[in-house]
């Protein structure tokens, strides 16, 4: 497992709470790759995905899911198919209580 705790904006043992869903998503990285991945949690600050192969810490990314803002950042770490990303700009408050809701509701039809 790769860590990078050095672009981290959290100190050790921070914690913030992380929605949990299964949706799909986008994954576009630096070099233009299109990864088709599996949104498994998130939270203002960044998220964790579900996705083919494994990824270097601080690889820059543009996360794309249906009926969100289109968000920017960078890997933190990768393990066996699955990534942990950092926003680089965390919606707002109120952005980000509409990206709760656009991901119960395609939970909840399945999507």
């Amino acid at each position: 497992m790769r860590y990078d705790t050095s672009r981290s904006r959290f100190s050790v043992g921070s914690f913030e709470s992380r929605h949990s869903t299964d949706i799909p998503a986008d994954l576009i990285i630096e070099e233009g790759e299109v990864l088709h991945a599996s949104l498994v949690n998130f939270s203002r600050h960044g998220a964790r995905l579900h996705v083919p192969g494994d990824y270097a810490s601080g690889q820059t990314f543009r996360l794309e899911v249906a009926g969100w803002p289109t968000l920017d950042g960078r890997v933190v770490w990768s393990e066996k198919g699955r990534v942990g990303c950092l926003f680089d700009q965390p919606p707002s408050q109120k952005t980000f209580t509409s990206m709760c809701a656009s991901a119960t509701a395609c939970d909840r039809e399945g999507l």
